[in-house]
């Protein structure tokens, strides 16, 4: 859905005050392709400008072809391991906040953690404001070395 529309609908939590909303991105057919780009919006995200703050992986099921389950996301499941794809599968972000707090000595304003977390995000079709990734998509190493 996008979050740009009329103004009429509202999105929860994602338009709450001290909300960081994330978009999910995925490969397409990466089984046949390598070289793919690993940050298609994924076919559920929400999106737009005004909604989205920051992007990350969550796997996506719209490829055509056998061997979908590469375009997912590795993740636990009762009882051990499984490819799946959805916002579920976007927790990099909660990490990501946790490493910089502890980084920072395990107490830190949320909005500082916010500036870090989008400040340090990879650009990945803009330089920081783009309708499906916002800010870029959350890098781990990039958010506790910068």
């Amino acid at each position: 859905m996008n979050g740009d529309g009329n103004g009429s609908t509202v999105v929860l939590p994602a338009d709450l005050n001290n909300v960081i909303t994330v978009s999910a991105t995925a490969p397409f057919a990466w089984v046949f392709d390598q070289t793919t780009n690993l940050d298609e919006p994924a076919s559920y995200t929400n999106y737009g400008r005004s909604l989205v703050d920051i992007a990350a992986p969550g796997g996506d099921f719209d490829s055509p072809y056998n061997f979908w389950w590469y375009d997912m996301v590795m993740s636990t499941i009762p009882g051990g391991w499984s490819w799946s794809a959805g916002t579920s599968m976007s927790p990099h972000v909660a990490g990501v906040a946790a490493l910089i707090i502890g980084k920072n000595g395990g107490e830190m304003d949320p909005h500082e953690v916010a500036k870090q977390l989008t400040k340090s995000a990879d650009k990945i079709d803009t330089n920081g404001n783009s309708l499906f990734y916002g800010k870029g998509r959350v890098n781990a190493y990039r958010a506790v070395t910068e």
